[in-house]
């Protein structure tokens, strides 16, 4: 097949950048448009050093409508109510994968109330996008013209209690995530400065991601407890669970999808730098099951799904692009 020409809006902040690193090694990506307003005109190798060795690629500042009709599929690297501003220059002209939260949520109430803002493209909340979530949603994606990525909290939540779903009687999660789950611009709580050496929760039972969680595992809100919690380390999130239910997980929801492992115990340090997630189960006190999950929270929390969901819409391998021969470490 001919090669995916394939753009993206935002290439600079952290999951822009993760995700280039993933289509330069993708054996059928074409890559057309690198887009940022900042920095027009710039080559990719003054912006960032380590990727001095390849060459012909300039980031610009090009308008919307051309990079819309001259590409394939446009990643769409930017924060929410942003996204929901531009994504009607690309509907009905190429495949959109979009990073932000603006089209994860069916409901302008749910959005407005965890976001703190009116959402603008109403119209559009209800079957435009398709939740990006492969090992629930792949079907769907696969005839996909516009893809919601998952929040990264949300994925790894969803798929570490997805063995339970329709069979728990509440949950407890904790999870902590590296400060780069912050974004490039500084910002309390999540700033590296204030969490070196530090670990922190903030959100508890109010965080964006819960409105994803919930409609995946089935759970009623009342019966999730999550603490959304900052930890000293840069990359990554690992998850502490506990589910309140009389049933065994049925690990067979995970079969055929290539980037979930089943492990004994759970590490933060197997995972970062890779797309898969490992999950470990553990049947516990009085009824509970202890669960674990680790993924890396700009690779499979972010990147990497938005490069699966891709391969997905094109009927490409589902792994192609991400075959990391092994992860970072330390």
């Amino acid at each position: 097949m001919s090669k995916i020409k394939v753009s993206i809006i935002g290439v600079t902040g952290y999951t822009g950048t993760e995700l280039l690193r993933c289509l330069l090694q993708h054996n059928h990506v074409d890559l057309k448009y690198l887009v940022s307003r900042q920095h027009d005109g710039k080559p990719l190798s003054e912006l960032f050093p380590r990727l001095s060795h390849i060459d012909g690629l300039t980031v610009s500042n090009t308008d919307h409508e051309t990079v819309a009709n001259e590409s394939d599929v446009v990643f769409l690297c930017l924060p929410h109510k942003a996204a929901q501003e531009v994504v009607p220059a690309f509907l009905g002209k190429t495949k959109i994968i979009d990073f932000s939260a603006d089209f994860r949520l069916k409901d302008a109430a749910t959005y407005a109330r965890y976001y703190n803002i009116e959402h603008q493209q109403t119209d559009l909340l209800n079957g435009k996008f398709i939740y990006g979530l492969p090992e629930v949603y792949r079907d769907q994606i696969a005839t996909a013209d516009a893809v919601a990525n998952p929040g990264c909290f949300a994925l790894l939540v969803q798929l570490l209690l997805l063995p339970f779903k329709g069979k728990m009687d509440g949950a407890d999660v904790i999870a902590v995530s590296g400060t780069s789950g912050g974004g490039r611009a500084a910002r309390d709580p999540v700033d590296h400065p204030f969490c070196s050496g530090n670990i922190r929760s903030y959100l508890v039972n109010n965080h964006r991601h819960i409105p994803e969680i919930l409609a995946t595992t089935g759970l009623q809100e009342d019966k999730l407890n999550f603490a959304p919690t900052v930890g000293p380390f840069l990359r990554g999130i690992f998850a502490n669970g506990f589910v309140q239910t009389t049933q065994t997980p049925d690990l067979s929801v995970f079969k055929s999808h290539p980037f979930v492992r089943i492990v004994d115990k759970t590490e933060l340090t197997n995972v970062v730098s890779t797309n898969f997630v490992d999950l470990s189960y553990e049947q516990g006190q009085n009824g509970q099951w202890i669960v674990q999950g680790a993924l890396d929270n700009l690779l499979r929390g972010a990147s990497g799904t938005a490069v699966q969901n891709m391969n997905i819409m094109f009927g490409l391998d589902e792994t192609e692009g991400l075959n990391f021969n092994t992860a970072i470490y330390p």
